[in-house]
Formats: structure tokens, sequence, C-alpha cells
């Protein structure tokens, strides 16, 4: 999941109201701080740190990119190591099982294969209750 870049309403909406607020005088003050020029100020260092995270989290996506990449290189290296290590001493070797690998010396499982006369035996049970008859009261089917 990426990081999105992102605007600021507050910034789109201060410099409409500065642009309005300054039809009113170039250089008003309100007192207390409220001044044009502090406003102005505020709205520009706003901009400026929206600008600055914007500009980090497209660094950051270069950087995911980078990594990704290089984790793919990695992991493709280290495969090709494992494979040479194979070439060289063989797939049984202890080296290769060293080098991470697994010998393929594996018992055969007992498989859960159900026999199949067992299978055709239950298909010819269930195909004889679904045509069977009735007994007349139409509740205990009757195997033929």
């Amino acid at each position: 999941m990426s990081l999105r870049t992102r605007g600021s309403a507050a910034v789109d909406k201060a410099q409409l109201r500065l642009a309005l607020l300054k039809s009113i005088d170039d250089n008003l003050d309100l007192g207390h701080g409220l001044t044009i020029e502090a406003y102005n100020h505020l709205i520009n260092s706003t901009r400026a740190v929206v600008e600055a995270h914007n500009m980090l989290v497209s660094n950051l996506e270069e950087s995911r990119k980078t990594i990704t990449q290089m984790d793919k290189a990695l992991s493709e290296m280290s495969e090709r190591m494992l494979s040479g290590v194979a070439t060289v001493y063989g797939r049984n070797s202890v080296e290769y099982s060293k080098a991470g690998g697994s010998n393929r010396r594996r018992s055969k499982s007992s498989s859960n294969v159900t026999p199949v006369t067992a299978v055709l035996a239950t298909q010819k049970t269930q195909a004889a209750i679904a045509s069977a008859s009735t007994n007349g009261n139409d509740t205990t089917p009757v195997l033929q």
C-alpha cells in the first residue's frame, strides 16, 4: 500500500480569503497579530510543508520500488547459488544441505485414494436407492 500525495483545502481556501482581505486593504491590520503579512506567511509556510511532504512521499515510493527490485535480484541470486551447489556437489550431498537445500530422499506417503471397488459399490447403491420403488406408503424405499 503506497502513500498518496496530498493537497491542502485549507491553503486553497486561505489563498482566496487573502485575495478578498487584500481588496479591503493591502496592509490590513486587525490587531493581535492578525495582519495580511502574518496570514500570507502562514499560507506560504503551510504550502511549503505540504510540498515537502509530497516530495518525501515521492522519494519513499522510489525507495520502495528500489527495495522490491533488489529483493527480487537477491532472491534470484540465492536460487542460482543453491543451484550452483547442486550442480557441483549434487542434490543429495551434505554440501547441498549445508547450503539450505533439502534432499530429495523422501519416503512415499500413503495416499488417501479410495479403492475403485468401493466407489463403484457406493455408486450402485445410490443408483438403486434413487430408482427404487416405494412400499406403497411413499416412506421407505425398497432396494432392488
